[in-house]
């Protein structure tokens, strides 16, 4: 049966990283299959899919700040404007910001469920932003969550609370479990939901103290990676080290750079894809061999830097929830060198070497990455192992929540 689906993402499209390449994969697998889909997203900086309805929604955004604080309007008034243009089986929201609110409020207006996918770690921000995200804690338990249940009007399904602490750097002081507090509150007023990563909702679950409906669905990276990779790799000496995301605090590109300073590889590259507000400190961290190419628009020219990689390097440890970045990795058949055991997807011994996150260690995997044997091996071990991801697969369960969610009883405010 064929489905008509609202996937909302406050986050611009896509340019802004890789949930905004998520949705887009997902936009593509979803209407593939023969679903109505349709995209609301902010009306700035936005390439319109094909094959997919478009709805532009203002943003609450200044200009120059970084993307992920772009705010859909998540008044009243805008989600009757989109209930008039359209008519949907499901809303699906991927952000929890305006996105999140605008889809309680389209539910709500035409009774039918919201369906909510955690992609991002809250609580992984308190041990690089201290102060920051201290605020944005408070944000999200002043705000977003009373606007929520302003906007759905619907009881909550269960109660949320303060988790317990527990040894993980996300779980261990206050602000890091009002965060969990914060996203189990969410959990409580969507139908159903899902994340990337089960972390995500065992450390949900245990805020809550119960199951919350929740299921795990890996994101796939689209098959825009061609052919020809391994045959431009040896055309050139050195080692050439990739590293894409947002040039954020959390994701510790700072660590990068000082480790590839200390492996000082002979004839080796750091080539650095994405922008933020850490840009400038960083490149007065870099020496030689760094290069910065700021943000890239298009999965195309992503796909160009893979191409021309020798290995991936991720240095966030305890926030992502699963890069992106790791999938389209595999797909171009790249080593990766991480140091957070709890990414899974995509990752395999044969395929991989991870590390103890700490700037020494990842200095000597980068050396061990630079030597031609063992690249050749982390690279065949794709023949040995399948760490693919398939869009299709991922559409189809997305499919099934929305059918779940469905057959769910309604829930009146």
């Amino acid at each position: 049966m064929s489905l008509s689906v609202a996937i909302l993402i406050d986050d611009f499209f896509p340019t802004s990283g890789g949930i905004g390449r998520s949705v887009q994969t997902q936009l593509e697998e979803l209407a593939a299959l023969g679903h109505d889909v349709t995209l609301i997203a902010p009306d700035r900086h936005l390439h319109r899919p094909a094959n997919v309805r478009t709805i532009a929604c203002p943003t609450i955004y200044r200009e120059g700040w970084p993307s992920h604080l772009s705010v859909l309007h998540p008044t009243e008034r805008r989600a009757k404007l989109i209930s008039k243009q359209a008519r949907f089986d499901v809303v699906h929201s991927q952000t929890e910001r305006g996105a999140l609110v605008l889809a309680a409020r389209l539910a709500r207006l035409q009774g039918i469920p919201h369906v909510h996918t955690f992609h991002a770690n809250i609580a992984g921000t308190h041990s690089t932003l201290p102060v920051a995200a201290a605020f944005g804690s408070l944000s999200y338990e002043v705000l977003v969550t009373r606007a929520l249940a302003i906007g759905s009007k619907r009881p909550p399904r269960f109660a949320s609370s303060l988790p317990p602490k527990t040894p993980e750097p996300d779980n261990n002081n206050f602000f890091s479990r009002m965060d969990w507090r914060s996203l189990g509150w969410i959990a409580a007023h969507a139908d159903v939901v899902t994340s990337p990563a089960r972390y995500m909702l065992d450390n949900i679950e245990a805020a809550v103290g119960q199951p919350i409906r929740g299921t795990v669905i890996p994101n796939a990276s689209a098959e825009t990676i061609v052919d020809g990779a391994a045959e431009r790799r040896m055309e050139r000496p050195g080692t050439r080290f990739l590293s894409i995301g947002r040039l954020a605090k959390e994701k510790r590109l700072d660590v990068v750079i000082r480790a590839f300073n200390r492996a000082n590889i002979p004839g080796a590259e750091l080539v650095i894809v994405g922008d933020g507000d850490q840009r400038a400190r960083l490149e007065a961290l870099a020496g030689p061999g760094v290069r910065f190419l700021g943000a890239l628009s298009g999965r195309e020219a992503v796909a160009e830097q893979y191409l021309e990689a020798d290995a991936l390097v991720l240095g966030s440890y305890r926030f992502d929830v699963q890069p992106m970045v790791i999938l389209e990795a595999g797909a171009a058949r790249l080593p990766v060198l991480y140091c957070d055991d709890r990414l899974t997807a995509g990752l395999s011994r044969e395929t991989a070497l991870r590390v103890a996150p700490d700037m020494q260690s990842l200095a000597l995997g980068m050396q061990k990455l630079a030597e031609p044997d063992r690249l050749r091996k982390l690279r065949a071990g794709y023949d040995e192992v399948d760490v693919r991801l398939r869009p299709e697969d991922m559409a189809k369960a997305y499919v099934r929540v929305y059918e779940k969610a469905g057959r769910l009883p309604k829930r009146h405010g």
